[in-house]
């Protein structure tokens, strides 16, 4: 047993969750910020191919790049997390399922370029001269001003935007993303429209996944994803319908959280 597990003042703070139908088990604050089907959902829209590298912005523990590793075994996952007991888990969520050496965690402000000083990235260059195939991001929901501050610090700080706006978050991804390697973000349905104006000054062929939280009901939150320099057109997909009247997983979204299948995979059926 580890020594966060061993010292009962933490392990009572912390809780053991499993994803992708028990394959991947994770370790998160009781309290703060938790990780759930947004991560999952997240990483099945990453496809890449064997031997490239992934970057995801604001991992926390791990969750998101966890899924999407668990499915590209062959290639390696960069995370950037800024606070300091959501890396630790994540490099030991990464331990624990057995993929510490091809999942490296770097504890940084993405505000800050200082904090990345040592920090290495694909081919052993400084991080912010690196580029990477795939970057994928969960960013704080809520405007700075825009919503409640969370019971925890640690919850806020992933909810509402702090010293880094939505603007300067996704400039960040793109301007970490190789030529013709992707962006993909998930966020609130109601913040579309500034996610697609601020990506489409990098990247092209914008695809926009809706995801509903029920069939007829409003999207509440949205897949988008480009490609970095490209110029091709917007792409508006059919979605994916999460849940049946009453609450249980639709066919497709229970293809994607529990046996991790992409959304390639559900929307082509």
């Amino acid at each position: 047993m580890d020594k966060v597990m061993d010292q009962p003042e933490l392990a009572e703070s912390l809780t053991m969750d499993r994803f992708l139908g028990g394959s991947l088990s994770v370790t998160q604050p009781r309290d703060g910020f938790r990780a759930g089907s947004d991560a999952v959902l997240l990483a099945a829209a990453v496809e890449a191919k064997h031997g490239v590298t992934l970057l995801d912005v604001g991992t926390g523990v791990g969750t998101a790049g966890l899924c999407a590793l668990h499915r590209l075994g062959g290639c390696t996952l960069w995370g950037i997390e800024l606070q300091p007991e959501l890396a630790a888990l994540a490099i030991k969520n990464a331990d624990a399922n057995g993929l510490a050496e091809k999942m490296r965690i770097i504890e940084a402000d993405i505000g800050d370029r200082k904090s990345f000083t040592g920090h290495k990235g694909p081919g052993d260059k400084p991080f912010l001269e690196a580029g990477f195939d795939h970057v994928f991001t969960n960013p704080p929901f809520y405007g700075k001003g825009r919503g409640r501050d969370a019971k925890t610090t640690g919850r806020t700080l992933a909810r509402m935007e702090g010293s880094v706006p939505l603007q300067d978050w996704l400039q960040f991804c793109v301007a970490r993303t190789k030529p013709k390697g992707t962006v993909t973000v998930i966020h609130r349905a109601e913040r579309l429209h500034e996610i697609l104006a601020l990506l489409s000054s990098g990247c092209g062929s914008l695809k926009v996944i809706p995801l509903w939280p029920e069939a007829g009901a409003a999207a509440k939150r949205v897949i988008v994803q480009g490609i970095k320099g490209d110029k091709g057109p917007l792409e508006l997909t059919a979605g994916l319908v999460l849940h049946e009247t009453g609450g249980k997983p639709t066919e497709a979204a229970e293809c994607i959280s529990r046996f991790g299948a992409t959304f390639t995979d559900v929307l082509s059926q």
